[in-house]
């Protein structure tokens, strides 16, 4: 009897092992499902935040990030890292708004100085933040963001030498698990300015001068076109963000005009300028 029931008790425990076991492996998995899940959420969020950093236009506000006040996407820096984003780069000038005056302005627009027209302009970051005691920036994961993850997909695009998206493949680290942020609406890197004038003055022909002026690592850049009332001048290639662009016509020697804030987004922008 006594040996029945020891070996009763051995096959007891032998299934009760059995099931902790079961029950622990499907714990594990299911933390580690839990864990996989907030880490690439994290991700998520970090791509956001670098996107926001890099560039942020929402319907009704100016535009901000380093694109806006830099007039460029960021370069990647020394060691390959996104270091223009933490830390001002060498060759930039602190953010200020400057007059468009022939010393502010960068070599070949000098032409277009204009001491009436302000511009805000230059580095004023950081514009993303480090945890404390780090250098570089880390994906939730621990890794380099802008270094190949272990099944060698790459993090990050470039396009001229410009940082133009990012992206992370989740905890499996497959191309079918892509998050991308790009920096720029739909992977377009440049903006087309389109302008034309109206006039309330029906007997008006003439010429109209447009000049727009734009940050440029903390001095101004800017082009100016000259066109017959009412044809519209196109000004190509612009990278997106804050503009200003002053309007004027001339009349007997006269010149009247005025100016406007234009936060450009990436393709074609459509403006129309009353003429005083």
């Amino acid at each position: 009897m006594n040996a029945c029931q020891r070996a009763f008790t051995l096959v007891e425990l032998v299934v009760v092992l059995a099931v902790i076991s079961v029950l622990t492996h499907l714990a594990v998995r299911e933390l580690s499902h839990v864990r996989d899940s907030k880490l690439a959420k994290a991700a998520d969020r970090q791509l956001e935040t670098l996107g926001e950093s890099v560039f942020c236009l929402k319907p009704g506000e100016e535009a901000t990030g380093f694109l806006a006040d830099m007039g460029r996407l960021p370069r990647l820096a020394d060691g390959a890292t996104l270091g223009e984003l933490w830390q001002k780069p060498a060759s930039a000038r602190l953010y200020a708004v400057l007059a468009a005056k022939a010393e502010n302005m960068v070599h070949g627009a000098e032409s277009i100085a204009d001491e009436n027209v302000y511009v805000p302009t230059g580095w004023r970051g950081p514009y993303l933040r480090l945890p404390f005691g780090t250098s570089r920036l880390l994906d939730p994961w621990g890794n380099p963001i802008e270094i190949k993850d272990d099944a060698g997909l790459a993090r990050l695009w470039t396009s001229n030498g410009f940082v133009i998206a990012a992206a992370h493949y989740g905890s499996a680290a497959q191309p079918g698990g892509m998050r991308k942020m790009p920096f720029l609406q739909n992977d377009v890197s440049t903006s087309r300015l389109i302008v034309n004038a109206v006039s309330s003055d029906a007997s008006f022909a003439g010429d109209v001068t447009y000049a727009w002026y734009g940050p440029a690592d903390g001095l101004i850049t800017g082009a100016v076109a000259h066109v017959t009332y009412p044809s519209a001048a196109i000004f190509e290639g612009l990278t997106p963000g804050r503009r200003i662009l002053k309007a004027y016509r001339t009349t007997n020697g006269a010149h009247s005009g005025c100016s406007h804030v234009l936060d450009l987004k990436p393709g074609d922008n459509l403006v129309s300028i009353q003429l005083p």
